[in-house]
């Protein structure tokens, strides 16, 4: 098969991808593994998404990779049809960072309100990402 020259191809952007960090959030929520799953579930609920695997969350352990001792946390994530959503918290320093990226559209607006709601955060951030700006719209192969 023949490689078409990418200059002459119509590109799309493929995705999406939102990143939320939140500061001073519940740490009940964030400590545990069943409402870190539930978060993972509800939102593949809430943007409509469709699961290919259950999600997967477990507990990792104190390191010192990241400045200093890190305290540890639950890290998840769900495999879905339109990619992936993760979950990592520290919960005694009250920081979680989640990211949803999808091929598929998603209101980004419900995300946050529904993050907001369950974790309480004191504060938090959000960063939003177009995913693939030069996607070919047809196959080149």
């Amino acid at each position: 098969m023949e490689l078409k020259n990418h200059r002459d191809l119509e590109t799309i952007k493929f995705g999406q991808q939102l990143v939320f960090d939140a500061y001073g959030c519940d740490y009940e929520v964030m400590d545990s593994i069943t409402e870190c799953t539930k978060i993972l579930n509800e939102l593949v609920d809430l943007i409509k998404m469709r699961k290919l695997l259950e999600p997967v969350v477990v507990n990792a352990s104190p390191n010192t990779a990241v400045g200093g001792e890190d305290p540890g946390g639950n890290s998840g994530f769900v495999i879905v049809q339109e990619s992936h959503i993760s979950i990592h918290t520290f919960s005694k320093r009250g920081f979680v960072t989640i990211d949803v990226y999808s091929c598929k559209s998603f209101d980004e607006t419900l995300v946050i309100d529904y993050l907001r709601n369950k974790l309480k955060p004191k504060d938090f951030d959000t960063l939003s990402l177009g995913r693939g700006l030069k996607y070919p719209k047809e196959n080149i192969y």
